[in-house]
């Protein structure tokens, strides 16, 4: 079984993302389990390449990231949906829209669907007509690496962390719900405790209405001075962020997986989430959840950055759910269903 997988992601700006992260990461779980000649990575046409299979890791609905034909037996990742479920805050236009069918229409044609969780695989099922049967649920697994410990005074004197934070990792789509977390962290009464945006967004600050949203919040917030972006971070830096942090919190609207949870929960960060798309089951019973449509976000916040009791629970319960999920295991899982399409 010769296997090519496409490996555009790496060259794009979703390289910083956490498409390029699954996409870095599977490549090497994956090496480890093939022969060099069996497991081929490629930028260009991947059909040109001599293989028994074909792999896209990922897929865009409103962009045409997959080609007309697939002459070689295919499996396209498909990550979520989450626009097409909302598309008020996503909207496509007359082009997208087109470009929508388009895709639809030809990942219908792939031999084998990958995604995430049961959450994005019940959205494709739905809103593509995809057979369930022909839907592989293949869970990710945190990015980050550990950091040596002599190194995290340099690190956050490098990043001018706080002592104290509540730290949020990713990007400012409507779905991360990032003013909320903002809105939410203004009504602390605690002077001492900061918040810490991490993502590239944050440092190439975009004139789009989702980066907009989110300085506005900062500015009626009445905190900004306590309020960090750091721009984007290597994944050998993240686990020291992580890892010093007072909370992380998930706020999203929605989510196709959630890495950073367990990127957090690996780290030993106590973890606050919301309730919605697939968390819960990223996070299982080692976050305390919330419904982001209720104004109780701060309540929680508050009740956790006042007992070290309660983070230290979380903490404990958080690196035993992190382990429950491996790259070992998401290569294996991909490789299963690599043989049943190849047989």
């Amino acid at each position: 079984m010769k296997i090519a997988l496409c490996t555009s992601p790496l060259s794009t700006a979703s390289r910083t993302r956490g498409v390029g992260a699954y996409t870095r990461e599977l490549i090497s779980a994956l090496r480890s389990s093939f022969l060099a000649d069996e497991f081929v990575e490629t930028t260009g046409n991947p059909y040109s390449v001599k293989a028994d299979l074909v792999h896209y890791p990922f897929f865009d609905p409103f962009f045409l990231t997959l080609p007309w034909r697939f002459p070689k037996p295919t499996i396209v990742t498909i990550h979520d949906l989450i626009p097409l479920k909302n598309p008020t805050h996503f909207p496509a236009g007359k082009k997208g829209r087109l470009k929508w069918q388009v895709q639809k229409f030809r990942a219908r044609r792939a031999k084998a669907i990958l995604t995430d969780s049961d959450s994005s695989a019940s959205n494709i099922h739905s809103l593509m007509g995809i057979p369930k049967e022909h839907i592989h649920v293949v869970p990710l697994a945190s990015a980050t690496s550990r950091t040596t410990l002599s190194l995290i005074p340099k690190l956050k004197k490098l990043y001018h962390l706080p002592d104290r934070y509540i730290l949020y990792v990713g990007d400012v789509n409507w779905n991360k719900n990032l003013p909320g977390l903002i809105q939410a962290f203004a009504k602390l009464d605690n002077a001492s405790t900061h918040l810490v945006l991490v993502g590239k967004v944050f440092a190439d600050e975009p004139n789009i209405p989702e980066y907009l949203a989110v300085k506005s919040a900062i500015a009626d917030s009445l905190k900004p001075k306590l309020i960090h972006r750091l721009g984007y971070v290597p994944s050998h830096h993240l686990g020291a962020i992580y890892r010093e942090a007072t909370l992380y919190c998930q706020p999203s609207w929605d989510e196709g997986f959630g890495l950073p949870v367990l990127e957090a929960m690996k780290a030993g960060c106590p973890v606050i989430s919301s309730n919605r798309g697939s968390l819960q089951g990223v996070g299982g019973d080692a976050a305390v959840y919330f419904d982001p449509a209720k104004d109780d976000l701060t309540l929680i916040l508050e009740s956790l950055l006042a007992s070290s009791t309660k983070r230290e629970a979380l903490i404990a319960a958080g690196l035993l759910q992190a382990k429950k999920f491996t790259w070992e295991k998401t290569a294996k899982l991909t490789r299963d269903v690599y043989a049943q399409v190849v047989a």
